[in-house]
């Protein structure tokens, strides 16, 4: 097909009414499963061959995904849905569904009775404790919009980013990175998150006091003024609360803000503003993607809510399956190398780098004579930065040597589609002819294209700028429209990741 041909056809399924796309792209469906007759256009973003990997009405259920709720209103039906598993596991400390419901509803009162309003931004600064988990919803329920500030943010953009909050949300051991600006007169109260609250003992007790003794150390210590609240106090104003938490819902109403999992050290910070419906059609597009996230199994989430892959697939994707989130915020390869073996996370995603030196020590445990049991995991992600085939061939190897059939799921994703857009499935595992490995198929709901240096969309097997469009995409950059502008055309995220399609619908990162 010509390329003018293409674009014609392309802005003509666009122009169609919802039922009328879905059953164009039906008939696209079935031309590239051969059961429809006519030739392919040739262009990944038209055939969409990945879509023979799903059920015949994932796009659907993906284009009716609701646009009237909050995200807490589906996360509330599904907690109760799955009501006997666990919600969350914080070093050992079980929070039952029914607790980390009434949690969210404590802080939900407690923000409203500190003046929170609908839509006012939230920073929080820090990784994910049991009260930070419960605010992400409580902010959601009373319409405002928590902004999980990037930790290596400078002072200069931390002043810019805050420069329309009152309340602020910190943790205590990351206190002098923040010291300056939230010092200042704008923010009426600070409330301060700490690791050891919801520590069960005796670990609750010798953390506080490292934790105190170092803050003395590092001359970090947190003022002793009344606009400091600690978060086991900052509770008790819930009581001062007695009226309704939960607001209407508003559309395209900002709902989180996430910093860039790409944002270098130093450079330009990017907060991507999910909506509610954003948010809760990426969770859609989960389901019809048929992700093996399964009820009462383990995810693990031990990075700070800053990106929308730990906020989203690690946290809101395993509440709304019915799994249990294993809250350990510890990033270093000897404590991820633990977190797998001891805590046996059903689901554990991480860089290849991380999972190299994880497999590497279990190589050597081999060798040393100790038995590896890996056979608990389902779903171990390494993120999809163009890895190394060689790699995953050998991490697989030493997976079946330690009982695990399964191996590793290799996946894609993007903070300003909040989160996933490609994964590896079980029925439709990489191929392994490329140096780099696949990161699998894209998302049912998306529709995803290779395009040049001018837009034009490129062919199967050919390298160009990797562009995406679905529901899920962002509302845009915070305070920064014109990256925005540049970001986004005719509805499409430009990536600006150098990749290509196969034909059988696999993308690759180069």
């Amino acid at each position: 097909m010509e390329k003018k041909n293409l674009i014609e056809l392309k802005k003509y399924i666009e122009s169609l009414p919802k039922e009328e796309q879905l059953k164009r792209l039906s008939y696209l469906r079935a031309l590239v499963n051969g059961e429809a007759q006519g030739p392919l256009t040739g262009y990944p973003s038209v055939d969409m061959p990945w879509l023979k990997h799903f059920r015949p009405d994932a796009e659907l259920y993906v284009a009716n995904s609701p646009v009237d709720k909050t995200v807490w209103d589906i996360i509330e039906q599904k907690l109760y849905e799955h009501y006997d598993y666990p919600a969350l596991d914080y070093f050992g400390k079980i929070f039952s569904r029914q607790e980390f419901i009434d949690l969210c509803y404590t802080w939900a009162r407690t923000f409203r009775a500190m003046g929170v309003e609908e839509n006012e931004i939230v920073p929080i600064y820090g990784p994910f404790v049991p009260d930070i988990c419960a605010m992400v919803f409580s902010l959601n329920m009373i319409g405002a919009c928590p902004y999980f500030l990037k930790l290596d943010i400078n002072s200069e953009t931390l002043a810019e980013e805050t420069k329309e909050a009152k309340i602020a949300v910190v943790f205590d051991g990351l206190w002098k990175n923040v010291a300056q600006e939230f010092s200042k007169e704008k923010f009426k109260n600070v409330i301060v998150a700490t690791a050891p609250k919801d520590m069960p003992s005796p670990k609750k007790e010798i953390v506080s006091f490292m934790n105190a003794i170092q803050s003395i150390k590092n001359k970090s210590r947190i003022p002793d003024e009344k606009k400091y609240i600690w978060i086991d106090k900052a509770t008790e104003i819930a009581n001062y609360y007695s009226g309704d938490v939960k607001v209407p819902f508003v559309p395209n109403r900002s709902t989180f803000i996430t910093s860039s999992s790409g944002t270098t050290i130093g450079g330009p910070v990017k907060g991507i503003i999910a909506t509610n419906e954003s948010v809760i059609a990426q969770l859609y597009m989960s389901d019809a993607t048929d992700v093996q996230f399964f009820p009462g199994d383990k995810c693990l989430n031990h990075f700070p809510p800053t990106a929308s892959t730990s906020l989203n697939t690690l946290f809101l994707l395993p509440l709304y399956r019915g799994m249990t989130v294993l809250i350990n915020p510890r990033v270093s390869a000897k404590d991820f190398y633990n977190q797998n073996i001891k805590l046996k996370p059903n689901v554990s995603i991480n860089t290849s780098s991380m999972w190299e030196g994880f497999f590497n020590r279990v190589e050597r445990e081999i060798d040393a004579g100790k038995a590896i049991d890996l056979s608990y995991a389902k779903v171990w992600v390494v993120g999809g930065e163009g890895t190394d085939v060689r790699k995953i061939i050998r991490w697989n190897d030493i997976m079946h040597k330690c009982n695990n059939e399964r191996g590793m799921v290799s996946a894609y994703g993007t903070s300003e589609l909040f989160a996933s857009t490609c994964t590896e499935k079980i029925d439709a595992r990489c191929p392994l002819d490329k140096k780099i490995m696949s990161v699998g198929v894209p998302y049912a709901g998306l529709s995803i294209g290779v395009f040049d240096e001018f837009g034009n969309e490129l062919s199967y097997n050919q390298r160009g700028n990797l562009w995406i469009k679905g529901k899920s995409l962002m509302k845009g950059y915070y305070g920064k429209p014109e990256l925005t502008a540049n970001s986004i055309e005719d509805g499409w995220f430009k990536t600006g990741d150098i990749s290509e399609i196969d034909t059988d619908g696999f993308v690759y990162i180069w």
